[in-house]
């Protein structure tokens, strides 16, 4: 299994310990060009992914299908988060995986 990593992941973390209550969302985020440009679904698409990247150590599988049954959400599009900066896939991954 692939995994994507988290961008900037250790600014969102307070505790040094894994699998924290909660993590920090700066409200420079509001500030933030590129977020402000997602579309208002992939900004909550985005912050569900964060929350779950919490209890793994700042990563998520590399499977759009995965995150959508976990999280609880439909059309997850990891492809323009990962355009975005957001997150960012292992060296050498080219596409989405189905």
């Amino acid at each position: 299994m692939k995994f994507l990593t988290i961008k900037n992941w250790d600014t969102f973390q307070h505790y040094g310990k894994r699998n924290p209550p909660w993590i920090k969302l700066h409200r420079a985020l509001l500030d933030d060009y590129v977020f402000c440009g997602l579309p208002d679904i992939a900004k909550a698409h985005l912050v569900l992914i964060w929350l779950y990247a919490s209890q793994h150590n700042g990563r998520v599988p590399y499977d759009a299908a995965f995150l959508e049954r976990k999280l609880s959400c439909e059309n997850v599009e990891l492809g323009e988060l990962i355009a975005a900066g957001f997150l960012i896939p292992p060296q050498g991954a080219s596409e989405v995986p189905a």
